[in-house]
């Protein structure tokens, strides 16, 4: 550590009893330091830039990890709900105003209620125009064509995505109309 010392202070005597002889040296001397002291800091900011973008994408990826557990655990508490609703339409009417069944279509409530907080949406389809992003074609029957007659299971969307769409019966015409246009 000593010897380091004794070697600097040799070093800064020397340079400082040292005159430079040209100018034009030490300009170009300055020149090359201070371009290396720029590509150090292009260096620095390049590797400061990099860490912050990994530690977006890391997040991003931890964000995405966690919507998709959400979204294995919501779909299978969809089973539940869609048990649940079976239960209440088969449910006889001497039951139907029972203390049990009102207390077990409270559970049904607040489980459908958590499951919207979550962001969970139905996905309307009786009614509406067939679309084979959101519906799921399991029937043809004489109706409308190309609207949904039926709904067969409820599909769901979890924040905007679907994540079960539903099964529906879709209207192919009327035998008619379609007797007609295959005469044209």
């Amino acid at each position: 550590m000593a010897e380091d010392k004794e070697l600097f202070d040799d070093e800064l005597g020397n340079a400082q009893s040292r005159q430079p002889e040209d100018p034009g040296a030490l300009q170009e001397a300055l020149a090359a330091e201070k371009t290396k002291s720029e590509n150090y800091l292009a260096n620095w900011q390049r590797v400061q830039a990099d860490l912050a973008n990994y530690k977006k994408r890391a997040e991003q990826g931890k964000q995405e990890s966690i919507e998709f557990a959400d979204s294995l655990l919501i779909l299978s508490l969809l089973t539940v709900l869609d048990d649940l609703e079976r239960a209440f339409a088969a449910l006889p009417m001497e039951l139907a105003e029972s203390k049990w069944t009102e207390g077990i279509k409270l559970v049904y409530d607040k489980l459908k209620g958590i499951l919207e907080s979550r962001g969970l949406t139905e996905i309307k389809a009786k009614g509406a125009r067939f679309d084979p992003y959101l519906h799921e074609a399991v029937m043809r029957e004489e109706g409308r064509a190309d609207i949904v007659i039926e709904e067969i299971q409820k599909g769901y969307k979890l924040k905007g995505r679907v994540v079960r769409p539903s099964m529906v019966t879709v209207g192919k015409g009327k035998e008619t109309e379609q007797m007609s246009q295959e005469e044209e």
